[in-house]
C-alpha cells in the first residue's frame, strides 16, 4: 500500500473517503517534521578573514568528535538493554515494555512510565526512519501493542473512559501500579500520540509496503467510539488540555508549560491526521482545541517583567525557569510556538545556564579535553534552582545528564533553522544569549543574513557552546559509556538510577541533531 507522499494517509486507498487538498491549511500550524530534515543549503565555507571575529574552535574538536561517535554506539546499545524484548534488563517485563532504568532500589525506577516510554520509542522511530531496520520496526510495534493494553486497564486514575489515560506509570508486567504517586500526569497521551503519528509518517516513508488498513486501523480508526491507541490519547488531549495535573518532575499540581506544548503540537499533528483519513469531524473537533490551547499558553507561560518563559502557570516558591521549558521545546515546539530558535527559548535557555553556572560546586571546575573559550563553556544543568531530590531522597539537587544534553539540543536545532532561513534576528528579547556569543559580550541588535560575516561567526560559536554542554557530558560519563540520572554537584561523580533510559535518549537526540548542523556549518569535509 502506498502512501500519498504529500499527507499523512491516502484516504482513497485505505477505503475512507477521498478528497483531502494537499495544501490543506486549518488555523494552527501543519505538521512539524524540521526535527527530521536535513539542511537543504550549501554548508557554510570556513573560511577566516580579516571580519572573523571567532576564531577559537570553530571546527569539531577531534578528540570530543571521536568520544562521540564511540557513547553514540555505547548509548544506543544501553537505551535498548532497557526495552523487552531482548533487553538485557528486562527480565519479567511483557513486550513491548520500555523500563525507565533496571534499578531496583534506592532508588526503584523499574517501571515502565508512559512519558519515558514514548520520548524514548520516539528516538527508536528516528533511528528506523534512517537505518530502515525492521528489528526497529517490530519493537514500536510491541510498544504500541503494549500500550493499547494499558489504555484499557483500570488504575487509580479511572478506566478507559473516566480519566485512566493520566495514570503516570504500570508495573513492567502492564499490571496498574497502585501505590501512593503524583497522579493524573496529562502529557503521557499527547506524547505517545506524537510517536506513534510519527510512527505512521516514517513508514509511509520508508516501507510502504507494510502499511496495511488493519495496522492504521490499530492505531488510529476513525469509529466514533474512538478506541484506537492515538484516537484515545488525541480525545483525552482535546478534552483535558485546560486541567491540572502534576507536572514531568512529579511534583507540582499545576498547568505546565511542558505538558501543554506537547499537547498543542499533538492536537495539530492529530488534526491533520484525522483529515486524511476523512474523519472530518474529529479534525474540527482537534483544531478548535489547539486554537485555544495556543492563545492559553502565549497567554500565562511568558513572565514579561523577567524576560523569560516559566515552566508552571502558578510558581508562588520556584522561579519559573526550569529544564521542562527547554524539554517542552525539544518535544513539543514547533512553527511560531516557542520553537528552539524562539527569542523567548534562547532567552530562557540562556538565564537558565547562569542559574546553574554558580548553584552547583562542579560547575566551577572547567572540564578537560576542550579548548573552548571560558564565555563558551558549558556546565551541568539541573532540573530547577529549587531542586532537592539527590536520586534517593530530598537533600540537594544536582545536574541531570538529559537536562544539560537538552542545552546543546536547543542550540543545535536553532543553528539548524538559522541556516535553512538564511537569516536570524537579533532583538532585546534574545540578545542575552547573542551577548554570551559575542567575544566583546555586545551583540548587536538587528537582522543578520548568511551573507554577512557575523552569520558565520555567531553559529560556529553557538556549535561550540553546544559542544561544550556535550563535553560536559563526557567529563562525567562512566568508563563503559553508562549514564546515571544525576551527576553529583560536588564531586561529579554518578548519582541516581543507574543506566536511566532517558539520559541516553537525550544524548542520542543532540547527538542526531549536532550531525544536522554540524552538517550545515561545515559540511561533509570535517
Amino acid at each position: 500500500m502506498v502512501l500519498l507522499e504529500s499527507i499523512l494517509i491516502p484516504v482513497a486507498t485505505l477505503g475512507y473517503c477521498s478528497g483531502f487538498a494537499a495544501a490543506y491549511v486549518v488555523s494552527g500550524h501543519s505538521t512539524d517534521a524540521r526535527q527530521f530534515t536535513i539542511s537543504k543549503g550549501e554548508p557554510l565555507p570556513y573560511v577566516h578573514d580579516s571580519t572573523t571575529w571567532y576564531e577559537a574552535s570553530t571546527r569539531p574538536v577531534k578528540n570530543l568528535e571521536d568520544w562521540i561517535d564511540l557513547e553514540e554506539g555505547l548509548a544506543f546499545k544501553y537505551l535498548l538493554d532497557n526495552i523487552a524484548p531482548g533487553g538485557t534488563n528486562t527480565k519479567g517485563c511483557r513486550d513491548g515494555t520500555v523500563i525507565a532504568s533496571p534499578s531496583k532500589a534506592f532508588p526503584n525506577y523499574f517501571y515502565q512510565w508512559i512519558r519515558d516510554a514514548a520520548i524514548t520509542v520516539q528516538g527508536i522511530v528516528n533511528e528506523y526512519r534512517k537505518s530502515e531496520d525492521l528489528a526497529l520496526r517490530d519493537i514500536v510495534d510491541r510498544y504500541a501493542d503494549m500500550q493499547a493494553e494499558i489504555q484499557e486497564t483500570f488504575n487509580p486514575s479511572g478506566s478507559f473512559a473516566t480519566g485512566g489515560l493520566g495514570e503516570p506509570k504500570f508495573m513492567v508486567d502492564g499490571t496498574p501500579f497502585t501505590g501512593s504517586w503524583a497522579r493524573p500526569q496529562r502529557d503521557g497521551p499527547a506524547l505517545r500520540a506524537l510517536t506513534l503519528m510519527n510512527f505512521i509518517r516514517v513508514v509511509n516513508q520508508t516501507n510502504p509496503e507494510l502499511v496495511t488498513l488493519q495496522w492504521i486501523n490499530k492505531l488510529y480508526n476513525p469509529d466514533l467510539a474512538a478506541n484506537s491507541i492515538v484516537k484515545s490519547d488525541l480525545e483525552y488531549v482535546s478534552h483535558h488540555w485546560d486541567a491540572i495535573g502534576f507536572d514531568l518532575w512529579e511534583e507540582i499540581l499545576d498547568l505546565h508549560f511542558f505538558t501543554a506544548l506537547v499537547q498543542h503540537k499533538a492536537l495539530v499533528q492529530g488534526r491533520d491526521l484525522a483529515l486524511s483519513l476523512d474523519d472530518h469531524g474529529a479534525a474540527s473537533w482537534y483544531d478548535g482545541q489547539q486554537v485555544a490551547l495556543k492563545r492559553f499558553i502565549k497567554a500565562e507561560f511568558w513572565d514579561g517583567r523577567n524576560g523569560h518563559l516559566k515552566a508552571y502557570q502558578h510558581t508562588p516558591y520556584r522561579s519559573g525557569l526550569d529544564c521542562g521549558i527547554m524539554l517542552g521545546s525539544i518535544h513539543g515546539g514547533h512553527s511560531d510556538l516557542y520553537p528552539p530558535w524562539s527569542d523567548e527559548v534562547l532567552a530562557s535557555t540562556q538565564m537558565f545556564i547562569n542559574q546553574m553556572q554558580n548553584l552547583h560546586p562542579i560547575n566551577k571546575r572547567k572540564p578537560p579535553y576542550y579548548p573552548e573559550d571560558e564565555r563558551l563553556r558549558g556546565v551541568g544543568i539541573g532540573r530547577y534552582v529549587e531542586d532537592i531530590y539527590d536520586g534517593v531522597r530530598t537533600s540537594e539537587g544536582n545536574p541531570w545528564f538529559l537536562c544539560t544534553s537538552s542545552v546543546s539540543d536547543i542550540f543545535y536545532t536553532a543553528i539548524s533553522h538559522f541556516i535553512d532561513e538564511g537569516e536570524f534576528h537579533i532583538t532585546r528579547t534574545n540578545r542575552p544569549f547573542f551577548d554570551r556569543l559575542h567575544p566583546a559580550g555586545r551583540a548587536k541588535l538587528g537582522r543578520v543574513s548568511s551573507g554577512d560575516s557575523d552569520f558565520r561567526n555567531y553559529l560556529q560559536a553557538m556549535f561550540t557552546y553546544a559542544d561544550s554542554f556535550l563535553n560536559v557530558i563526557r567529563y562525567h560519563t562512566k568508563a563503559d559509556g553508562r549514564l546515571s540520572e544525576q551527576f553529583d554537584k560536588y564531586d561529579g561523580f554518578q548519582r541516581g538510577a543507574h543506566d536511566l533510559t532517558w539520559s541516553y535518549g537525550s544524548f542520542l537526540m543532540a547527538v542526531d541533531k549536532r550531525q544536522t548542523a554540524r552538517r550545515g556549518l561545515f559540511g561533509s569535509k570535517y
